[in-house]
């Protein structure tokens, strides 16, 4: 039997994540397939449950201290559909599970879930996204890359909640000065979970890569960001991007190690990421954008 708690309040909700340490339940699209009891019908969930989804101050967009900062219970739908969202987040967003589950499902609740194949991980890494954590003693704020810590795992304490998600407005202002690709590759368009996705976004001026980010989904025990190939890149010649990219790649490779699951092969993740990756700097190379 799990305990089942529906706080009417932010405030309740932190006392019964520090009292009970109940598990925070949004739309419960990845909770409940985590826990699935094949056997029987409820879900072999551990311990005590509690329901967020009600709780509409946890429900809003907005622009706070530089950052755009998503609410931990607004679905996915709302999220989607709000001009302000930034497209590399919007696209991804659209690829989760299927219309009918986004209106549940949440932005926080997919981040908390920590897969190596979550669809929302990618761009919020490019775009140096950070999570604000609230409990009774307060708040404090991680960056996305410090939240996952592996496969399932993050550094979500016992009495906190995800308050919400903040973005960057200066990212959001320049990502459309910028080149972006998002591609997720899965078994079919809907209710597929990742085979493998990829994020990328560069900034191109004078002839010169300003900028670039790029990262990717399924291809490691989290999802990775290649900062180190990105700073190799920077500030390369259009002209030169080619020849560099060759001795950047080979580092890629070596660092890149996939598995083989249900879903596909190693062999076939590292494949593909690498043709995304070589399709996206020649993209770049060609580019005029100023």
């Amino acid at each position: 039997m799990v305990d089942f708690y529906y706080p009417e309040s932010v405030d309740e909700a932190l006392v019964l994540r520090a009292e009970h340490h109940a598990i925070p339940l949004a739309g419960g699209t990845d909770l409940m397939v985590r826990y699935e009891n094949w056997s029987s019908l409820p879900a072999n969930i551990p311990g005590s449950v509690m329901s967020v989804q009600q709780l509409k101050d946890l429900h809003y967009i907005r622009e706070e201290e530089g950052y755009l900062c998503i609410g931990g219970a607004l679905p996915l739908n709302s999220v989607i559909e709000d001009e302000r969202i930034p497209r590399c987040l919007a696209l991804a967003l659209d690829e989760i599970a299927a219309p009918s589950l986004r209106n549940l499902a949440t932005l926080a609740g997919n981040i908390q879930n920590a897969s190596p194949a979550a669809d929302s991980i990618p761009p919020l890494l490019i775009m140096d996204a950070e999570v604000n954590l609230i409990s009774q003693n307060g708040s404090r704020i991680v960056s996305i890359r410090d939240f996952i810590t592996g496969p399932g795992k993050t550094d979500l304490k016992d009495n906190e909640l995800i308050e919400s998600v903040r973005i960057p407005l200066d990212f959001i202002k320049k990502e459309k000065q910028g080149i972006l690709s998002y591609r997720k590759v899965g078994t079919r368009k809907a209710n597929a979970l990742s085979k493998l996705s990829v994020c990328f976004w560069a900034e191109c001026e004078d002839g010169r890569l300003k900028d670039i980010r790029m990262a990717l989904g399924a291809v490691a025990a989290t999802v990775v960001r290649l900062k180190d190939a990105e700073d190799k890149l920077k500030g390369v010649s259009l002209d030169e991007l080619g020849s560099v990219w060759k001795d950047v790649r080979l580092e890629f490779e070596k660092a890149v190690r996939p598995i083989d699951d249900q879903r596909s092969t190693a062999f076939y993740r590292k494949r593909t990421a690498l043709k995304l990756l070589d399709a996206f700097i020649q993209q770049a190379s060609d580019s005029s954008v100023s």
